[in-house]
């Protein structure tokens, strides 16, 4: 992991070199690592790089290159680097750093160089001569990248904890995020951080800055044409196969085993079999592990059975993470630090716990199955597609078929009819319901105990509305649902804290099913494969016959696999006992986002209630902003020891 700092400054003076590392210090993620840095007037660049993963390069850093034109600093692991080094041409090296390879492809391709580009990265880039800073992230947004104009200059940075270390630099909250995260209105929020004037460069995105010009950032990623492929349903299974066999191999260490964090769902038992049926014709590199969770018997999230038949099958042992000895509150890691934020996943100590069990078992890089649900599922929002192109009979039929909790007409109503109803009849029934507006699809509605005026005012409910599913570009409610899933920013933030969290412990997460062939097929690929009356995934799973076992590929009822149980018992125990500790949460009041009293009787409530009462993961998201921002200022932020280098222009 790398962590970059980059200051740009008209009219103020430069950070001093002792003010950058320290400042890189509160971003980086461990304790070992070297810092490098280049400075020219009104210009500082710095990287801090782990030493366990320098590579050796230009003015020693693999992390820096600069030439004559360009400085260039990049957090990034780069896929088919051969394919992109034929493109480029002789003269780049095949063990090229990563920031060699993004300056190569900048001085080769220009602004284009992210349509060439395949890994997770987030780089930077300061032409010497146009003065001009440019940016970009991969659209998965695994490497995180912040942006705040200051002082007439900009700063871009990995962490938001540099930019608050900046001498000068005065960090205040921005009251809207926290309290979109406080209410768990997670999908409310696009690009607006914790941090008042400081903003996420958005995944798949790329920034453009320079003296005298605003900031001005654009969309370089999209999702492709859907519905276009000519591929029989056979045929894209045998070519699904083949892609994600090569992006397992792609993403595998090349040196150490590689772990695979496996469940018994249908993505990552994926990634499993195609890396070891690429092992199979390949059997050369360092093994793959499988790790996985263990669940008690009864518990929703047990998938024991279904993950030694894929072992089994494979021939393979299989390591266990005991997920009843995992605590959901792992001592608020960091919590008072800005990049903590006061958004947390409430799966981060099952996360730390895997990424763990891996680094005991000398591995540096886990695969996990993230994406597959976006690509190879959609919800029963298709049947408002099959409404509206009067196929009535055929999407009440599938809705039967699919509605094992009962819902009836009411849930058909949601389904299939409201998403094809127009903005004004939506709200004539608002107002028909006494107010009580209708809920879009993946919208949030705000816990009783949140401040309506403080919704009212920040304006959450029209950021959902314009952030939504609805508001996609997209001839149907499934394609909309789907390319929602691809570009609404908060994706992007769980994936940077999943692999946060691993790389705590020395662990690079990566995700083949979200290389961009893979993608690109999946988007291609009619509805009918994604859910047809509850059979989703039908795709992946034709791609994996004969290589995971029949029983394991079988259509399901429902969801597999879920952290529900796990949930429901850590908050009933020590998230109940924290909760009590928090109230009257003071210092979400004294911000206007809580109404104490009300927060006191609703945690009473879920007290009586336990699994019924309908708003505890609300409660989770309210303790998690509470505890944050009461701990912000307090916060102490170590400075590690580093090795530095300075380079000057």
């Amino acid at each position: 992991m790398t962590a970059i700092l980059g200051v740009f400054l008209t009219g103020a003076r430069n950070p001093r070199e002792h003010e950058v590392r320290e400042a890189l210090a509160c971003g980086a993620r461990s304790t070992g690592y070297a810092v490098h840095i280049y400075a020219e007037p009104g210009v500082t660049i710095g990287v801090a790089t782990s030493t366990a993963d320098s590579t050796p390069g230009a003015f020693g850093s693999g992390a820096l290159a600069v030439d004559d034109d360009y400085v260039v600093v990049a957090d990034a692991a780069l896929y088919y680097v051969s394919d992109l080094i034929r493109k480029l041409g002789p003269g780049v090296a095949t063990t090229a750093s990563p920031s060699r390879l993004v300056l190569a492809a900048f001085r080769e391709f220009g602004s284009a160089c992210t349509d060439h580009l395949e890994g997770d990265f987030a780089f930077l880039v300061w032409d010497r001569h146009a003065h001009r800073v440019r940016c970009a992230r991969d659209f998965t947004g695994r490497r995180p990248l912040f942006l705040a104009e200051w002082n007439r200059g900009l700063v871009v940075a990995t962490s938001l904890d540099s930019i608050a270390r900046l001498p000068g630099f005065n960090p205040q909250v921005n009251d809207t995020a926290v309290g979109a995260d406080a209410a768990g209105l997670l999908f409310s929020i696009d690009d607006e951080t914790c941090m008042r004037g400081v903003r996420s460069l958005r995944a798949g995105y790329a920034a453009q800055w320079s003296a005298g010009n605003a900031l001005r950032t654009e969309r370089v990623w999209s999702p492709g044409p859907m519905n276009a492929s000519a591929l029989s349903f056979e045929d894209a299974a045998e070519y699904l196969r083949e892609l994600l066999a090569g992006a397992v191999r792609e993403r595998l260490s090349a040196t150490a085993p590689t772990a695979v964090w496996m469940s018994g769902g249908r993505d990552s038992t994926a990634v499993f079999a195609a890396g070891m049926y690429s092992r199979r014709r390949d059997s050369t590199g360092p093994p793959l592990i499988p790790i996985s969770r263990s669940h008690p018997h009864g518990d929703s999230g047990r998938e024991n059975e279904a993950i030694d038949q894929v072992t089994q099958f494979w021939q393979v042992e299989p390591h266990w993470v005991d997920a009843e000895r995992v605590p959901m509150f792992p001592g608020f890691w960091n919590r008072g630090a800005w990049s903590a934020e006061p958004f947390a996943q409430p799966f981060e100590g099952l996360t730390r716990a895997l990424a763990n069990a891996g680094r005991e078992l000398g591995s540096s890089v886990a695969l996990d199955g993230y994406g597959g649900d976006f690509l190879f599922q959609v919800s029963r929002v298709y049947l408002a597609d099959l409404v509206a192109r009067g196929r009535v009979k055929r999407a009440l039929r599938d809705w039967r078929d699919m509605d094992g909790a009962g819902e009836g007409l009411r849930g058909f109503f949601s389904y299939g009819v409201q998403p094809n109803l127009p903005r004004w009849a939506t709200r004539a029934l608002a107002t028909a319901r006494g107010g009580r507006p209708l809920r879009d699809s993946m919208e949030r509605i705000p816990p009783p105990w949140i401040a309506p005026r403080f919704i009212l005012e920040h304006g959450l409910r029209d950021r959902f509305q314009s952030l939504g599913p609805a508001s996609q570009l997209g001839s149907s409610a499934a394609e909309r649902e789907t390319r929602f899933y691809l570009s609404h920013q908060f994706f992007a933030r769980v994936n940077s804290k999943m692999a946060g969290f691993a790389l705590d412990h020395g662990v690079e997460l990566r995700s083949p099913l979200l290389d961009q062939r893979i993608v690109r097929l999946a988007l291609s690929r009619p509805r009918e494969e994604q859910n047809s009356a509850g059979d989703i995934k039908r795709l992946l799973r034709a791609s994996m016959r004969g290589l995971l076992p029949e029983p394991v590929l079988g259509p399901r009822r429902g969801k597999t696999g879920t952290l529900t149980s796990y949930f429901a018992q850590h908050m009933k125990t020590d998230g109940l006992a924290r909760l009590s500790e928090m109230l009257p949460a003071r210092a979400l009041a004294e911000a206007g986002i809580v109404e104490p009293d009300t927060l006191t009787r609703e945690v009473a409530r879920y007290r009586e209630q336990g699994a019924a009462y309908p708003h505890a993961e609300s409660l989770f998201c309210t303790l998690q902003a509470e505890i944050w921002l009461r701990a912000r200022n307090d916060a102490a932020i170590p400075i590690r020891s580093a090795q530095q280098s300075v380079i000057c222009a």
